[in-house]
């Protein structure tokens, strides 16, 4: 597993004036799925709060089996219950923007153009994949992936600017997270002019296998 320090930019004046910016000491770790040759962008996938990186590399050789984009799976920077990680620091006071600063800074350095990138998320980590996908204050991506999640109250989308294509899979039978999360992201996109792909099953609170080929096809049109 990498470690990259949250230093880009700090010594610069102004450094700490955006709010998702944290103080250097906060490290990300990521594990590093290549790719098979040269890499048409970067897929970069957002564990949940009871998951880990590594739990999502076969995930990411699923939809993308010819491993055209160069994948990412960073590890939550706070500690959680139990020995979970958390993208949220449960026991901050900080917005939630703030709280996400170290991995602001870790997409910093992700070698390719935030409109070659895709983010995903299962869960939390979808949370954080519409958060840092459709912000006010990011660039757009070349598209979302949320799976089993939805948007968190404290991080709204902009919908105001256009939206990049976004896959939204969930299941009926999810005790965890509602399926009406799903719907109203479903509904709130598509109001906005958003193409959205929208998968739901009777799974639980998970990936559903009967998604991945719908979740290749949607992947292998971009970026």
């Amino acid at each position: 597993m990498c470690t990259v320090p949250v230093r880009r930019g700090l010594d610069s004046p102004g450094a700490f004036d955006h709010p998702g910016r944290r103080p250097p000491q906060v490290t990300v770790q990521h594990i590093d799925r290549p790719p098979a040759g040269d890499s048409v962008g970067a897929l970069v996938f957002f564990h949940g709060y009871s998951g880990a990186p590594a739990d999502f590399v076969a995930f990411l050789n699923k939809i993308d089996p010819e491993r055209r984009f160069h994948g990412y799976l960073p590890r939550a920077p706070h500690p959680g219950e139990g020995g979970r990680r958390s993208w949220f620091n449960r026991g901050s006071s900080d917005p939630e923007e703030k709280q996400l600063g170290a991995l602001i800074e870790w997409l910093e350095g992700v070698p390719h153009a935030r409109e070659r990138i895709v983010f995903g998320g299962l869960s939390q980590g979808a949370n954080v994949a519409y958060a840092v996908g459709l912000g006010p204050r990011y660039q757009r991506p070349a598209g979302v992936i949320a799976l089993a999640g939805g948007f968190r109250n404290d991080l709204p989308p902009d919908l105001e600017r256009p939206l990049p294509p976004i896959a939204i899979a969930h299941g009926r039978a999810d005790e965890s997270v509602p399926v009406s999360v799903a719907r109203h992201a479903r509904d709130v996109l598509a109001r906005a002019g958003a193409t959205v792909l929208y998968l739901e099953t009777y799974s639980g609170h998970g990936i559903d296998e009967a998604v991945i080929p719908d979740l290749r096809s949607f992947l292998a049109k971009l970026p």
